[in-house]
């Protein structure tokens, strides 16, 4: 066995009371806890920013195609196009592309027996979409579509059904102002369907009805549209294929805008939280090599006497630090295991059981979302061992000045 590595395991492994082998176990532990905190700060940062852009890509799609928007911040938009069949053949030609839903919004007053409230139609071209489905429809059913007449019926969110004291078959009149009119049309419709995304914005002022309701209340077309809404296989491409879109189909004044830009807001807070994350990441890592220094100069310190006879022996001084650098990389790596080992128990718990919760209010979400990236835990194991490693190199230049001769003398 190479002799540095037996008397690092001797120095690592020192079963003996003494102050060394107690500040041993407190770098172990620092450096458990910073790993663990910086798994546990990645797994909410990743599973926030996935759970709330996928809560805006399930409500709006990942891209829209409209009318050229000065605001494209904003979601209402007198302008109309038509439906073009050709285009949405070419659109599905697309690999990426998942599916492709024709929208409408109109604003108007929804009124019941007590009560009046502004509120946004969001029109929708069939049931399949993905508010109607099962993941936000919290009671009733999805809106029945017919080809010859549109219907009668829309899906108010929970807080708004909250908010009028609603319920599932109650019957309330939806007034539209139209620009050129000075009585407002009127239309009876029924409730048969409440859900809720947790997105506060979107559940205060979004109800959901055929798109054909708010064509005939503007005497449009049915072919008449506001724009398409484009679902992808994955987010990540959706600038790309926005780009591509444009470039290969689009005539002016359309215009293609990933959800991003629609929602510029809330995806550079999101963005926002990788920063967190990765002061986050810096802390902890300036903890733990504080410890590994502050540790390894008090190994050297105590080791002093050892190190004047090895030297007295022969032994170069290269292979004396390799003794205090293997005696680190065992101090790192078991520190880094214990924290890996608490860091993922403690998400997947939170991930099972989500015993840490949130006001869904200010939040989106009513618990502490987790998402544990693989790749990302693996590069913060390997690079805490390897900057805690490179930065040990520094003190370790100690044993080259220390004397044989006085060593042996200290006491």
């Amino acid at each position: 066995m190479n002799i540095s590595y037996f008397i690092a395991n001797k120095i690592a492994f020192n079963q003996k009371k003494s102050f060394s082998s107690f500040i041993i176990k407190i770098a172990i532990i620092a450096i458990a806890l910073s790993t663990s905190v910086m798994i546990i700060s990645t797994a909410i940062t990743k599973g926030y920013q996935k759970v709330i852009s996928n809560k805006f890509y399930n409500c709006w799609g990942q891209i829209h195609i409209t009318n050229f928007l000065q605001d494209p911040n904003h979601i209402l938009n007198d302008e109309k196009i038509t439906i073009d069949s050709q285009l949405i053949k070419n659109l599905y030609a697309m690999q990426d592309i998942k599916s492709i839903h024709t929208y409408s919004m109109q604003s108007c007053l929804l009124k019941t027996k007590q009560d009046m409230e502004g509120i946004l139609l969001k029109g929708l071209d069939n049931a399949n979409s993905q508010l109607l489905s099962k993941e936000y429809l919290t009671s009733g059913r999805k809106i029945n579509f017919s080809p010859q007449k549109y219907s009668e019926e829309i899906v108010v969110s929970k807080s708004i059904a909250e908010k009028l004291q609603l319920k599932l078959q109650d019957q309330v009149i939806l007034y539209f102002i139209n620009k050129n009119e000075s009585l407002p049309r009127a239309r009876k419709v029924s409730i048969v369907g409440i859900y809720k995304t947790g997105l506060e914005d979107y559940d205060n002022h979004v109800a959901l009805c055929d798109i054909q309701l708010i064509n005939h209340i503007n005497n449009d077309s049915i072919q008449s549209i506001q724009g398409y809404e484009i679902y992808l296989h994955h987010n990540q491409k959706s600038e790309e294929i926005a780009q591509t879109i444009f470039d290969q189909y689009l005539e002016p004044p359309l215009q293609t805008y990933t959800i991003e830009k629609r929602f510029s807001t809330i995806f550079s807070w999101l963005d926002m939280m990788k920063m967190n994350e990765r002061i986050i990441i810096i802390i902890m890592l300036i903890i733990a090599v504080i410890n590994m220094i502050t540790a390894l100069l008090i190994l050297i310190m105590e080791r002093t006497q050892m190190i004047g006879i090895l030297k007295s022996l022969g032994m170069i001084n290269q292979s004396i630090r390799n003794v205090f650098l293997i005696t680190s990389f065992y101090i790192t790596s078991i520190g880094v295991g214990i924290g890996t080992v608490v860091g993922l128990g403690l998400s997947l718990l939170q991930s099972k059981f989500g015993f840490i919760s949130l006001d869904e209010n200010t939040y989106y979400i009513d618990t502490v979302p987790i998402y544990i990236d693989p790749l990302m835990v693996m590069k913060i194991l390997i690079g805490t061992i390897l900057v805690c490693l490179s930065l040990l190199l520094i003190p370790m230049y100690i044993i080259r000045n220390i004397s044989p001769t006085k060593a042996l003398k200290f006491n």
